[in-house]
Protein backbone atom coordinates (compact mmCIF):
# COMPACT_ATOMS: atom_id res chain seq x y z
CA UNK A 1 0.00 0.00 0.00
CA UNK A 2 2.86 2.53 0.76
CA UNK A 3 4.52 1.54 -2.50
CA UNK A 4 1.64 2.35 -4.38
CA UNK A 5 0.56 5.27 -2.10
CA UNK A 6 4.20 7.01 -3.12
CA UNK A 7 3.97 5.73 -6.32
CA UNK A 8 1.02 7.90 -6.85
CA UNK A 9 1.40 10.64 -4.67
CA UNK A 10 3.43 13.16 -6.40
CA UNK A 11 1.03 12.95 -10.13
CA UNK A 12 -2.31 13.41 -7.61
CA UNK A 13 -0.82 16.65 -6.12
CA UNK A 14 -0.09 18.04 -9.47
CA UNK A 15 -3.54 16.99 -10.85
CA UNK A 16 -5.10 18.77 -7.50
CA UNK A 17 -3.06 21.58 -7.55
CA UNK A 18 -3.76 22.05 -11.64
CA UNK A 19 -7.41 21.83 -11.15
CA UNK A 20 -7.67 23.91 -7.82
CA UNK A 21 -6.07 26.56 -10.13
CA UNK A 22 -8.27 25.97 -12.93
CA UNK A 23 -11.13 26.60 -11.04
CA UNK A 24 -10.28 29.26 -9.38
CA UNK A 25 -9.14 31.51 -12.43
CA UNK A 26 -12.45 30.64 -13.98
CA UNK A 27 -14.23 32.57 -11.64
CA UNK A 28 -14.55 37.05 -11.34
CA UNK A 29 -16.34 38.80 -8.83
CA UNK A 30 -18.34 41.96 -10.45
CA UNK A 31 -17.96 45.24 -8.13
CA UNK A 32 -19.68 47.91 -10.53
CA UNK A 33 -23.46 48.85 -10.85
CA UNK A 34 -23.46 48.50 -14.67
CA UNK A 35 -24.47 44.64 -14.61
CA UNK A 36 -25.71 42.79 -11.44
CA UNK A 37 -22.76 42.43 -8.15
CA UNK A 38 -22.16 38.79 -7.79
CA UNK A 39 -20.09 35.45 -9.41
CA UNK A 40 -19.40 35.25 -13.21
CA UNK A 41 -18.13 32.15 -14.63
CA UNK A 42 -15.40 32.56 -17.73
CA UNK A 43 -16.32 30.24 -20.10
CA UNK A 44 -13.87 27.74 -22.18
CA UNK A 45 -15.71 28.13 -25.31
CA UNK A 46 -16.95 31.40 -25.85
CA UNK A 47 -19.62 32.54 -28.20
CA UNK A 48 -20.08 36.00 -28.92
CA UNK A 49 -23.32 36.88 -30.11
CA UNK A 50 -26.02 39.53 -28.71
CA UNK A 51 -27.14 39.46 -25.17
CA UNK A 52 -23.97 37.57 -24.52
CA UNK A 53 -21.61 38.80 -21.31
CA UNK A 54 -18.21 39.75 -22.08
CA UNK A 55 -15.29 40.47 -20.17
CA UNK A 56 -12.33 42.96 -22.09
CA UNK A 57 -9.84 45.00 -21.06
CA UNK A 58 -10.06 48.83 -21.00
CA UNK A 59 -7.97 51.53 -22.54
CA UNK A 60 -6.00 53.21 -20.03
CA UNK A 61 -6.76 56.26 -21.94
CA UNK A 62 -10.27 56.12 -20.82
CA UNK A 63 -9.21 55.41 -16.98
CA UNK A 64 -9.68 58.99 -15.93
CA UNK A 65 -13.44 59.15 -16.94
CA UNK A 66 -14.06 55.80 -14.91
CA UNK A 67 -16.21 56.84 -11.56
CA UNK A 68 -17.18 54.36 -8.82
CA UNK A 69 -14.29 51.49 -9.66
CA UNK A 70 -12.69 50.40 -6.89
CA UNK A 71 -8.89 51.10 -7.41
CA UNK A 72 -8.66 51.82 -10.25
CA UNK A 73 -5.32 53.70 -9.99
CA UNK A 74 -3.12 50.75 -8.34
CA UNK A 75 -4.43 48.09 -11.08
CA UNK A 76 -2.02 47.37 -14.10
CA UNK A 77 -5.04 46.23 -16.18
CA UNK A 78 -8.97 47.07 -15.92
CA UNK A 79 -11.60 44.74 -16.94
CA UNK A 80 -14.83 45.46 -17.24
CA UNK A 81 -17.90 43.35 -18.36
CA UNK A 82 -20.77 44.42 -19.97
CA UNK A 83 -23.28 43.07 -22.30
CA UNK A 84 -23.42 43.01 -26.27
CA UNK A 85 -25.42 44.95 -27.36
CA UNK A 86 -24.46 45.25 -31.55
CA UNK A 87 -22.86 42.51 -33.60
CA UNK A 88 -22.09 42.30 -37.25
CA UNK A 89 -24.41 43.96 -39.86
CA UNK A 90 -25.99 45.92 -36.98
CA UNK A 91 -26.75 49.47 -37.38
CA UNK A 92 -25.62 52.10 -34.58
CA UNK A 93 -26.77 55.61 -34.75
CA UNK A 94 -25.82 58.65 -32.40
CA UNK A 95 -28.46 61.30 -32.80
CA UNK A 96 -27.49 64.63 -31.71
CA UNK A 97 -29.39 65.31 -28.86
CA UNK A 98 -27.41 62.05 -27.44
CA UNK A 99 -30.10 59.25 -27.95
CA UNK A 100 -28.34 55.94 -29.26
CA UNK A 101 -30.64 53.06 -31.17
CA UNK A 102 -29.40 50.12 -32.27
CA UNK A 103 -31.22 48.92 -35.88
CA UNK A 104 -33.63 51.76 -35.29
CA UNK A 105 -34.28 50.73 -31.41
CA UNK A 106 -33.70 53.47 -28.72
CA UNK A 107 -31.36 51.88 -26.65
CA UNK A 108 -30.04 54.43 -24.41
CA UNK A 109 -28.34 58.00 -24.03
CA UNK A 110 -25.29 59.18 -24.29
CA UNK A 111 -23.99 61.67 -21.30
CA UNK A 112 -21.42 64.64 -22.23
CA UNK A 113 -18.41 64.06 -20.73
CA UNK A 114 -16.13 66.63 -20.01
CA UNK A 115 -12.86 66.27 -22.28
CA UNK A 116 -14.16 62.91 -24.04
CA UNK A 117 -17.05 63.37 -26.54
CA UNK A 118 -18.41 67.31 -25.61
CA UNK A 119 -18.50 67.97 -29.53
CA UNK A 120 -20.80 65.21 -30.16
CA UNK A 121 -23.13 65.08 -33.25
CA UNK A 122 -25.29 62.55 -35.24
CA UNK A 123 -23.98 60.01 -37.19
CA UNK A 124 -24.11 56.09 -37.84
CA UNK A 125 -22.03 53.05 -38.29
CA UNK A 126 -23.07 49.62 -39.38
CA UNK A 127 -20.69 46.55 -37.40
CA UNK A 128 -18.12 45.00 -39.62
CA UNK A 129 -17.68 41.38 -39.21
CA UNK A 130 -15.80 41.14 -36.03
CA UNK A 131 -16.72 44.07 -34.19
CA UNK A 132 -19.06 44.51 -31.30
CA UNK A 133 -21.33 47.33 -29.51
CA UNK A 134 -21.52 46.62 -25.90
CA UNK A 135 -23.70 48.06 -22.96
CA UNK A 136 -24.14 47.66 -19.50
CA UNK A 137 -27.45 47.11 -18.10
CA UNK A 138 -28.10 50.35 -16.15
CA UNK A 139 -27.98 54.06 -17.83
CA UNK A 140 -25.13 55.50 -16.81
CA UNK A 141 -22.84 52.43 -17.69
CA UNK A 142 -19.16 53.29 -19.15
CA UNK A 143 -19.56 51.40 -22.10
CA UNK A 144 -19.12 51.19 -25.93
CA UNK A 145 -21.65 54.61 -25.71
CA UNK A 146 -18.22 56.44 -24.68
CA UNK A 147 -15.04 54.47 -25.78
CA UNK A 148 -16.32 53.01 -29.08
CA UNK A 149 -16.59 49.78 -30.88
CA UNK A 150 -14.69 46.76 -29.60
CA UNK A 151 -13.04 44.00 -31.83
CA UNK A 152 -13.10 40.28 -31.54
CA UNK A 153 -9.28 40.28 -30.32
CA UNK A 154 -10.41 42.81 -27.55
CA UNK A 155 -12.49 40.46 -25.86
CA UNK A 156 -11.03 38.11 -23.32
CA UNK A 157 -13.95 35.57 -21.95
CA UNK A 158 -17.37 35.46 -22.39
CA UNK A 159 -18.97 35.04 -18.84
CA UNK A 160 -21.88 33.40 -17.24
CA UNK A 161 -24.02 34.98 -14.64
CA UNK A 162 -24.03 32.12 -11.36
CA UNK A 163 -25.55 34.07 -8.46
CA UNK A 164 -25.77 37.52 -7.48
CA UNK A 165 -24.61 39.27 -4.43
CA UNK A 166 -28.15 39.32 -2.43
CA UNK A 167 -28.27 35.38 -2.42
CA UNK A 168 -24.89 35.15 -1.90
CA UNK A 169 -25.00 36.91 1.43
CA UNK A 170 -28.29 34.36 2.44
CA UNK A 171 -25.87 31.70 1.46
CA UNK A 172 -23.02 32.70 3.80
CA UNK A 173 -25.63 34.17 6.47
CA UNK A 174 -27.08 29.98 6.36
CA UNK A 175 -24.13 28.56 6.87
CA UNK A 176 -22.41 31.05 9.34
CA UNK A 177 -25.12 30.87 12.22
Amino acid sequence: MKKIFKKYFFSVFVFIFFLIIFIFTRFTYNVTNSLPKGFYFKKIFPKYEKNNLVLFELNKKYLKYLENFPNKNKMRKIYLMKRIAGVYGDKIEIKSGGEILINGIKKGKIFKIKGLNENMKGESYVLKKDEFFVMGDTPTSFDSRYFGILKKKDLKFEMKFLIDEKNLEKIIKYFWN
